[in-house]
């Protein structure tokens, strides 16, 4: 993730969740800061509008087997991404 953010020169702040884990209700609220979601499932990417979604829709989604936020995780204020998929990340960032 942070390779590719460097290689098409996108300005971000990191935060190391393996290091500092956001718990699973803050992790969640700050997903319903956002309007949309995308997040990868096995080899699936689901999209979802973050309001009509379930905290347990979310959970399921954004948070990892301990239950805090999944690693990798990108946000551009209006989008959350979790997971590491190029094209949804190239369409979050518009890299090119």
């Amino acid at each position: 993730m942070r390779e590719f953010l460097a290689l098409n020169e996108v300005t971000h702040a990191f935060h190391d969740v393996r290091k500092e884990p956001i718990p699973g209700d803050k992790a969640i609220a700050l997903v319903r800061k956002h309007k949309h979601g995308v997040a990868k499932k096995g080899a699936k990417m689901i999209e979802l509008e973050i309001a009509s979604a379930s905290d347990e829709e979310l959970r399921k989604l954004f948070l990892g087997r301990e239950g805090t936020l999944r690693a990798p995780t990108v946000s551009d204020g209006i989008t959350v991404v979790a997971g590491f998929d190029e094209p949804s990340l190239r369409k979050l960032t518009s890299a090119r």
